[in-house]
């Protein structure tokens, strides 16, 4: 009896749950402790209780022939909590993919919309400075700008502000002429990002016209625990440095997540040489304080973001260098998320602000000496408030109503010219206000429902009116301009699974864009140049038809999407002055965008995927035939990977057709093929190796037809 007591005072009982990446059961998972061969299976709800030798040290295995092999380590004080293993799967199940696109989660499979998810798991992967990296090589989605790190996200050949970017349902607005990119948000603090290929005016308002990127921030994991994380990074192509940490703990039903990032980078290099202006330094702050019940969640979050030097590349950045000194990030939010409410109504209650700011700065160079330097501000506080009640009413119908607001206010932009003689002293000052007291309001209301009554049915439909006040001090001007916008926006979307394998949706839908400030109202420089102001500008008006195919099986994914777009009074940029750069605006009659896109996963057995993705658009204007702006070049991107173990190893291509017909603003471009690399080893859940290797083949391409671009 002495003998049998000592033996069980020296082992331990481990209680865990073993999910997948969206927090459901991982069932029949063996849970191992290889030094004993003490070993178990998890139930039907992912639970598992395993009896180990008690050691100061405990090493788990977690193995699942459909889940990346995991290994944690717990100490002594983490055997007394419950242990949650989350493994991410070789097969992403399309229907087990939780989006809220359309305002309210649901499966992705039954979204009647074209939709891509990127989870953590790829943003760490493709160890991306930015948003925009984070999103290239996804289907219908490319990017616009002349280089470096301000590329900005172009979905189906519409950017410039008719793609509608937020963080956590927070607008993100940008004063740079190609449109706002999220730049200052670090892909290390991101827990998603959904990327919506439909216009959504009817659940989002103004600028969704071409579509939304949502980016999800990261939560606390709500474990009872403290722990902490350090990610460090080194890039040889343009000697790029990040390092960053972060820590989180909870306790109940309160949590809290901090996280700092940092990243500097030099000037990139080219199979030609070095590209000039391309360099970066950024850093940002987040914290996150979270309290969570079952029928109630209040989020209070931050997010400060400084960036320095931010250099814009373009073609004579030898001799008209541009970059950006500063810019200045504070996004402040608060969500309360109340369940529960009138037998399964849910009330969400949002408001944020953001006071930012950003400077450029332009020089004009003769024998390495400045002659010329332009300088540009712009500030503005930027805030909204959202209030929604949504109910499910008996089992197959969803209701959703509420209200948005948008505000911008104290917008102001400030310019001044010098001029310097060969001594390096001013001889010219010239100060001028393009704008300033600068306001936007944007009030809207909307309604949505969602009815699956009927046997392998989903409508979802929608309506919203909105109204939009623009209002500036244009500089030299007596009193204020103003312009009252109204519109009505819908939606009518419907998916039908002809089988449970087949899934075919269509949509169609009226959407609009208004025009924006500075758009209306700055004249001077630019990152690419110097632009002219028109007031008179019309807004955007839309019609939309979309239609898709998904084929979901257990090995193999592919879905196939088309689209037709007119666009009344579609805004336009055209280059007036090739030599100095000189752009204005202007209205297209109406423009036309139509296309299609392809995508496809195959997994011949676990452990080794097979996928790729094809989109070829087409734009036009309906009255002169002109081809439009921003219309990409059709483009394939495909690849393998295998995993072995906690290895894997990726390559993949970039194919992309050359562009015979620019826009009004772009050049012609020749094709190109693009070769990388990826490849990883998970060591264990603490520490893990990334390497990605890119443009294998050295090869010299233009991959946007800027006529800026490098």
């Amino acid at each position: 009896i002495f003998f049998l007591s000592v033996i069980q005072s020296l082992a331990v009982e481990i209680k865990g749950e073993v999910i997948n990446l969206e927090g459901k059961p991982v069932v029949e998972a063996v849970v191992l402790h290889r030094q004993s061969g003490n070993k178990t299976l998890t139930d039907e709800k992912g639970l598992f209780a395993l009896t180990v030798p008690d050691e100061e040290k405990i090493r788990l295995e977690f193995i699942h022939p459909a889940y990346i092999e995991q290994e944690i380590v717990l100490t002594s004080r983490q055997l007394s909590r419950k242990v949650i293993v989350k493994l991410i799967p070789y097969i992403m199940q399309r229907e087990e993919i939780i989006v809220t696109a359309l305002r309210y989660p649901e499966s992705s499979a039954s979204v009647p919309a074209a939709e891509t998810v990127i989870l953590k798991e790829t943003l760490e992967e493709k160890m991306s400075s930015n948003i925009t990296e984070s999103l290239s090589n996804i289907p219908g989605v490319s990017n616009i700008g002349a280089g470096g790190f301000s590329l900005v996200p172009n979905i189906r050949g519409l950017a410039r502000g008719r793609v509608l970017i937020m963080i956590d349902n927070a607008r993100v607005t940008s004063d740079r002429r190609t449109g706002p990119n999220a730049s200052f948000v670090d892909p290390k603090n991101i827990e998603r990002i959904e990327v919506l290929r439909s216009p959504s005016s009817v659940f989002y308002g103004s600028d969704a016209i071409g579509g939304v990127i949502h980016i999800l921030t990261k939560k606390p994991s709500m474990q009872e625990r403290f722990r902490g994380k350090i990610n460090a990074k080194y890039g040889s192509i343009n000697q790029e440095k990040g390092l960053g940490f972060s820590l989180e703990g909870s306790k109940k039903n309160a949590g809290f997540l901090l996280s700092f990032q940092g990243n500097d980078a030099g000037n990139y290099s080219s199979p030609s040489g070095e590209v000039l202006q391309s360099q970066f330094t950024q850093g940002s702050l987040f914290a996150k304080v979270s309290y969570i019940k079952e029928k109630r969640e209040i989020h209070l979050s931050f997010l400060g973001s400084r960036g320095y030097d931010i250099g814009k590349a373009n073609q004579d950045s030898l001799t008209k260098p541009t970059w950006y000194p500063k810019e200045n990030q504070n996004l402040l939010q608060v969500h309360w998320h109340e369940r529960g409410l009138g037998k399964g109504g849910e009330l969400t209650l949002q408001a944020y602000f953001n006071p930012h700011f950003l400077e450029t700065i332009k020089e004009n160079k003769e024998d390495s000496l400045t002659t010329e330097e332009s300088y540009s501000k712009t500030q503005s506080l930027d805030y909204g408030f959202h209030l929604s009640y949504g109910k499910k009413i008996g089992k197959h119908l969803r209701l959703k109503g509420g209200a948005d607001f948008y505000g911008r206010s104290s917008v102001k932009v400030y310019n001044v010219d010098k001029s310097f003689d060969s001594d390096a002293n001013i001889t010219a000052v010239l100060e001028q206000w393009p704008f300033a007291d600068g306001k936007r309001k944007d009030v809207g209301f909307f309604f949505s429902l969602d009815y699956s009554g009927v046997k392998n049915l989903d409508l979802v439909s929608g309506i919203r009116w909105d109204s939009l006040l623009m209002e500036a001090l244009p500089g030299g001007a007596a009193s204020s301009e103003k312009r009252r916008y109204y519109a009505w926006t819908g939606f009518l979307g419907c998916s039908a699974k002809l089988s449970e394998q087949i899934v075919i949706f269509g949509n169609l839908s009226r959407a609009y864009r208004a025009a924006s400030l500075n758009e209306m109202f700055y004249t001077g420089i630019t990152g690419r140049g110097f632009i002219n102001a028109n007031p008179d500008l019309s807004p955007e008006e839309s019609f939309n038809l979309d239609a898709g195919l998904k084929l979901i099986f257990k090995r193999f994914f592919a879905g196939i999407y088309s689209f037709y777009y007119e666009i009344d009074d579609l805004i336009e940029r055209y280059r007036i002055d090739p030599d100095e750069r000189i752009y204005a605006y202007g209205n297209v009659n109406r423009g036309q965008i139509s296309g299609y896109e392809l995508e496809i996963e195959y997994y011949p057995f676990p452990g080794w995927k097979i996928f790729g993705n094809f989109f070829s658009f087409r734009g036009k204007s309906k009255t002169t035939q002109n081809a439009l702006n921003d219309i990409p070049p059709s483009r394939l991107f495909m690849g393998t990977r295998l995993w072995i173990e906690r290895f894997s190893f990726e390559i993949n291509t970039t194919l992309q057709q050359e562009k015979k017909r620019p826009g009004p603003a772009e050049i012609v471009i020749p094709g190109y093929g693009a070769v990388n690399i990826k490849a990883s080893y998970l060591y264990n859940s603490s520490f893990r190796i990334y390497l990605v290797l890119s443009n294998l083949l050295n090869k010299n391409y233009l991959a946007r037809p800027d006529p800026d671009s490098v």
